[in-house]
C-alpha cells in the first residue's frame, strides 16, 4: 500500500491528504464556534438598571438633606453631583424648600436618582414645610452586599462585586450615598440606601451582616445601621 505524503515545493496535495485536512479544519472551526455560542449562554445577563446620561429633565418636589440629599415628589430621589461626588453642597441649607432642579435620571429595580446639574437647583419662595417622618419598620439583622448607590443604579455595569470595588470605595469616599443590596425572602433583590455606618472601605464588594432599624419613607427603604455592627460572613468566590 503506498502512502501518501506531501512535498512542501508540490503545488498541490494529495486527494486523500486533502480531504483529510478539510475535514480537521471544519471539525475545529464548528468546535470554536461552538465554545463562542457556549461562553456567550453562560454570562449572566445585565441587569435592567438605566442611566439616562445626558437626557436633562426638570424635577420639581421637596428637598431633604439628611441621611442624604433627596427630593421627595411623586416618589423619592436619591440626588448626586456629576462624577463620583455626592449632592450635599449643592443643597446645603435647603432642607425643607420646595425646588426645581434639571438634571439625569438613573434608576433600577423601582430605586430612582437624579444626577443634578450645579447651579440648577432653584428654590421657591415659599418658606420651609416639615416632612414626615420616616416609618420605623423595627430593628432587623440583613445580609448583602455593600455597593455605591450610582454606579449600582446604572451608570457602570457591573457595579458590583470585586470587579467594581475600587470605584466603589471612590464613590462613597466622594459622598455618594451607600446602599446595601440584599435579597428578600423569594430571593429578590432589594436596596437600601445606608446609614449610619462606619469603615464601609474595608467592607466594599464583600458579603456581610449588618443590624440595624430599618426605615421607609415613600418607596425607598433606608437601614439605619447600628455602629460597629457589620460583620463579614466569608469570602466571595
Amino acid at each position: 500500500m503506498n502512502e501518501e505524503f506531501y512535498v512542501g515545493y508540490l503545488p498541490k496535495a494529495p486527494a486523500r491528504l486533502s480531504v483529510a485536512m478539510r475535514r480537521i479544519v471544519l471539525a475545529l472551526v464548528g468546535l470554536a464556534v461552538t465554545l463562542a455560542i457556549a461562553l456567550v449562554l453562560a454570562q449572566a445577563p445585565f441587569p435592567s438598571s438605566t442611566f439616562e446620561f445626558q437626557n436633562y429633565k426638570e424635577f420639581a418636589g421637596v428637598l431633604q438633606e439628611l441621611p442624604y440629599p433627596s427630593l421627595v415628589a411623586s416618589k423619592p430621589y436619591l440626588i448626586v453631583a456629576p462624577g463620583k461626588h455626592g449632592a450635599q453642597e449643592l443643597v446645603k441649607g435647603l432642607d425643607g424648600r420646595t425646588v426645581r432642579l434639571r438634571g439625569s435620571l438613573i434608576y433600577r429595580d423601582g430605586t430612582a436618582m437624579i444626577e443634578a446639574l450645579p447651579n440648577k437647583i432653584q428654590p421657591s419662595a415659599n418658606p420651609p414645610v416639615a416632612l414626615a417622618a420616616a416609618i420605623d419598620l423595627g430593628s432587623v439583622t440583613v445580609a448583602g452586599e455593600i455597593v455605591d448607590s450610582k454606579c449600582y443604579l446604572g451608570v457602570m455595569n457591573p457595579g458590583n462585586g470585586k470587579v467594581h470595588r475600587d470605584c466603589a470605595v471612590r464613590c462613597i469616599s466622594g459622598g455618594i450615598p451607600p446602599a446595601f443590596v440584599v435579597k428578600d425572602s423569594s430571593g429578590v433583590a432589594k436596596i437600601l440606601v445606608l446609614s449610619n455606618a462606619q469603615r464601609l472601605a474595608e467592607f466594599v464588594a464583600e458579603p456581610v451582616q449588618i443590624s440595624g432599624r430599618l426605615l421607609r419613607s415613600g418607596g425607598m427603604l433606608t437601614l439605619e445601621a447600628d455602629p460597629g455592627s457589620i460583620r463579614r460572613l466569608g469570602k466571595r468566590e
